[in-house]
Formats: C-alpha cells, sequence, structure tokens
C-alpha cells in the first residue's frame, strides 16, 4: 500500500501494527473484528456516496455537501462551544476544494456565491456556516 498516503491537519499521533499482530487481535477478540468490520462498512458507504456524488452532482452541490458532512462531524456543544453558535469550519479554500473534488478557483466562486446569499461568512482560512438548513438544501 506504498501508493497511498494522508497528510494531518492537526497534531497526530500514529500508531502502526504489523499484519500478524492484527490478525492476532482480530482472531483473539471478535469484539475488535466486529468494530473494525463496522468502521470499514461505514466507510466503504461513504466512498459509494462520495463517489455517487462525484458523478450526479454539480460543483456548488458537492461544496455544500462536503461542508454539511462536515459541520455535522463537530463535536456536540460543550462550554467551550456553546450552544447557539454558528459552526466554523477550519479548512482553506484550497483544502475544501480538494475534498470536493474540483479546483481551488471554483470552490471560491461557489463560497462567494453562498456567501452574498447569507449561508455562510468567509474568514481566512475559516468557514462560518450561518444557515445549516439553506446549505443542507443546496447540498441536493
Amino acid at each position: 500500500m506504498y501508493d497511498n498516503y494522508a497528510e494531518a491537519l492537526d497534531d497526530t499521533v500514529v500508531c502502526v501494527m504489523s499484519r500478524s499482530d492484527v490478525n492476532r487481535l482480530l482472531l483473539t477478540d471478535a469484539r475488535i473484528a466486529a468494530r473494525i468490520t463496522a468502521i470499514l462498512g461505514r466507510r466503504l458507504a461513504d466512498l459509494e456516496q462520495r463517489l455517487s456524488d462525484s458523478v450526479f452532482k454539480t460543483v456548488a452541490q458537492r461544496i455544500a455537501t462536503t461542508l454539511t458532512t462536515l459541520t455535522s462531524a463537530q463535536p456536540p456543544a460543550s462550554p467551550l462551544r456553546p450552544v447557539g453558535r454558528h459552526p466554523q469550519i477550519a479548512l482553506t479554500h484550497e483544502q475544501l476544494a480538494a475534498l470536493a473534488g474540483t479546483s481551488r478557483e471554483t470552490c471560491t466562486k461557489v463560497l462567494r456565491d453562498y456567501a452574498d446569499h447569507g449561508l455562510l461568512r468567509l474568514a481566512r482560512g475559516r468557514i462560518t456556516v450561518l444557515d445549516p438548513e439553506r446549505l443542507k438544501d443546496a447540498a441536493g
């Protein structure tokens, strides 16, 4: 799998296990095997949805879908993130474009259009979703 790579956006701790260690864990604890199977199944379904989106949705819909997915993946309200605060996404236009499968220039144009319509507010390296429901509608 040397053709695959990942780039962390935040500080990250990476743990590496050998294939034999993974096989031993899967065979000795059915809970671990079930959990890994569930995670892989969810990831496969997400990948299939992204592929479908890339074929059947417009660029604007893909960007709205990506923003909606990112805001729904945020942690629930807490004292550090009070209720009522608009969800914020700390990504550059280039990073968002890569996630949505488009160019930075096209992404910027779509984001400005969404901002002009009051769906979000743009700042350097940060996107604030002002109207999650309308953004979800824009996602198709």
